[in-house]
């Protein structure tokens, strides 16, 4: 087969899942290359329409150009094998997928929406939850865009003024601060073809911050949470990375389900990225839409 692993012309940063995917696609015997999604000047050997599959992975700008970006996707979709499908991507887009796991009984870090124009008194909604820190950020980003964490008793005017730039703009997050991260971070649990391949953890992001990783053993809570968010998702993937903390009482909860471009650290998971050549070549031969 012929397949294309999608990115931009303009990377913000290097994208280490690339080479060992292109290695393994190429090692299983397949015609492998990269293509920009926002390619100015497009050549028939990086048509979209070329290829059996087009694999979605370091599009890291889509949140700046979501019209763009959609469109993109919408042309091309009856075009190839998008992976993972339009409806999957469309409907990760926006962070309000979060709800739809809220109402399927699965625990998400506790969050407060601001719709974009909106205005909220931050100081009244955190005291009525008691949250004392809090995180602010955009409801569409990647790469912890706009995304600041505030200390409510020493910046609470600051935190005031990032709220309402960032909701007069568009869609924002509030949401508490889970202090968990700072001893164990955020733990990111890669899944492949449905199944549950290997997990990093994470030290937190802010905007400008590098990120930290390391190895994460999965052990059987963390496997029983995962899989109940793989069961909960309406909608059909070939590889997701569910992203979660640890809350107050050492329960799990959900930060993130990322079906779009996240990084799944294939130097993290021996095989991992064999096993997504697997679930490619599945997914780029199965009739329909490929299924979790």
């Amino acid at each position: 087969m012929n397949i294309a692993l999608v990115n931009t012309v303009n990377l913000p940063e290097p994208d280490p899942d690339e080479a060992p995917l292109l290695a393994a696609l190429r090692a299983a015997g397949h015609t492998a290359r990269s293509i920009a999604w926002d390619d100015p000047a497009p050549t028939p050997e990086t048509d979209p329409a070329s290829f059996d599959a087009c694999v979605i992975r370091a599009t890291w700008n889509y949140h700046r150009a979501l019209a763009p970006f959609t469109d993109w996707l919408r042309a091309n979709a009856p075009r190839t094998r998008l992976i993972n499908p339009l409806d999957t991507v469309l409907w990760n887009i926006h962070k309000r997928y979060l709800r739809d796991f809220e109402d399927r009984r699965i625990p998400i870090v506790p969050t407060r929406w601001a719709d974009r124009g909106s205005t909220i008194d931050l100081a009244r909604t955190a005291a009525d939850r008691g949250w004392s820190r809090v995180v602010i950020k955009p409801a569409v980003s990647a790469g912890s865009r706009d995304t600041r964490c505030f200390d409510l008793a020493t910046q609470a005017d600051d935190a005031q003024q990032f709220l309402d730039r960032s909701a007069a703009r568009e869609d924002t997050m509030i949401q508490r601060y889970i202090p968990s991260v700072e001893t164990g971070g955020e733990v990111a649990v890669i899944c492949i073809g449905g199944r549950i391949s290997h997990a990093i953890e994470k030290r937190p992001r802010f905007a400008g911050e590098q990120e930290g990783i390391a190895a994460r053993p999965l052990d059987e809570p963390l496997r029983r949470f995962t899989q109940a968010v793989l069961d909960a998702c309406p909608v059909p993937s070939v590889y997701a990375r569910v992203d979660v903390m640890l809350n107050d009482h050492g329960g799990i909860v959900l930060s993130e389900l990322e079906l779009i471009e996240p990084s799944l650290y294939f130097g993290h998971g021996p095989g991992s990225a064999e096993r997504m050549v697997g679930a490619i070549e599945h997914a780029a031969t199965a009739t329909g839409s490929p299924a979790l």
